[in-house]
């Protein structure tokens, strides 16, 4: 059995490390609250990878390396994201609870991506990548199968037993639009899910019935940044200066819609490009290792296209572009002010 690096990060709290195979997040942090015999409370888990048997197999090694068993935990899920959710059906035990948010289980019957491609083929996505993304995006391979619908569904405001401490929900819309951060109440911890993560950028993309998810997005960096957290846990990596990394993911923003833009305004007198989706999303910088933006594997150019879309909508809601349905789809316009 491989032993793995588990640290405590709080008395009775353990941050698991999960290998994510293959993927640029390299790991997610799965946090594990033991159970309290004073006052009966059973194991909580929190976040479980993707739907997959390395996932799952890491998982169980590193809660046996603890002494725990699923037989007595309960799974807390910070978003539906797959690397968060997919493995937890395949984890729970008869009696045991999955706890979710309300507005993130409304998005896990299936028909995301059926909205999100209808919309990618309204802005000109060709149908052949669009199948390529499909096929390897892990919303669709590692997620969590449709048929497991027995999740505890939580509000704003809940409170979540959690071993000897009680976690409070505090919802973040943004990454999702059902995003939970929780608050480790009387300790300054605070679990970040895919909230706030330190050394790489949440990725923010469109929903198909949310406006504005970057607006929420940087509105719940504020709601956030009021708090006194002095220990973060993020989903994801090592954890850093809370209010300054709020600062940072901010600004990183700013600069990428006033880039955004910049390119509308440019495109608008390209004699070979247009200011439609696939071109926009293709003049925009991006840190990975590619030739160039039809070289991008289809996985990253399904999570860039996503991430466009949510910055143009951003900049739809501020009345800075406009959005033009004509014969040959639909295309972007900056609005002079």
């Amino acid at each position: 059995m491989t032993t793995y690096d588990i640290r405590e990060v709080l008395p009775g709290v353990f941050r698991i490390p999960v290998p994510l195979e293959g993927n640029p997040l390299k790991e997610l942090n799965s946090y594990l609250f033991l159970g309290s015999r004073e006052t009966g409370r059973r194991n909580l888990l929190v976040d479980t990878g993707f739907r997959t048997e390395g996932c799952k197999k890491a998982l169980l090694e590193g809660l046996a390396q603890l002494g725990v068993s699923m037989e007595d935990t309960d799974i807390l899920l910070t978003h539906l994201h797959a690397d968060h959710s997919g493995n937890a059906p395949e984890l729970i035990r008869p009696g045991g609870k999955v706890y979710i948010s309300r507005e993130d289980y409304r998005f896990m019957d299936g028909t995301l991506q059926e909205h999100r491609s209808e919309r990618f083929r309204e802005n000109g996505i060709a149908e052949d990548l669009l199948q390529a993304m499909l096929a390897c995006t892990p919303s669709r391979t590692m997620a969590a199968p449709l048929s497991f619908r027995d999740y505890t569904l939580l509000e704003e405001g809940d409170m979540i037993p959690a071993g000897r401490y009680m976690l409070r929900a505090i919802w973040t819309p943004g990454h999702t639009p059902g995003h939970f951060c929780f608050e480790v109440c009387g300790t300054g911890a605070m679990l970040l899910g895919d909230h706030v993560l330190f050394d790489i950028t949440p990725n923010i993309t469109d929903w198909w019935d949310v406006p504005d998810s970057l607006g929420d997005y940087l509105r719940s960096l504020d709601k956030i940044a009021a708090y006194p957290v002095t220990l973060p846990l993020p989903g994801h990596r090592e954890a850093g200066d809370t209010k300054l990394r709020i600062s940072q993911l901010k600004e990183h923003h700013k600069k990428r819609l006033a880039d955004c833009l910049r390119i509308v305004r440019e495109l608008q007198h390209d004699p070979v490009k247009k200011p439609c989706l696939y071109d926009i999303t293709g003049c925009m910088k991006w840190k990975i290792h590619c030739n160039g933006w039809d070289d991008f594997p289809p996985a990253q150019r399904w999570f860039a296209l996503g991430e466009c879309f949510a910055h143009l909508d951003h900049l739809k809601q501020e009345g800075l572009v406009r959005e033009v349905h004509g014969e040959t789809g639909v295309h972007y316009e900056s609005v002079e002010k």
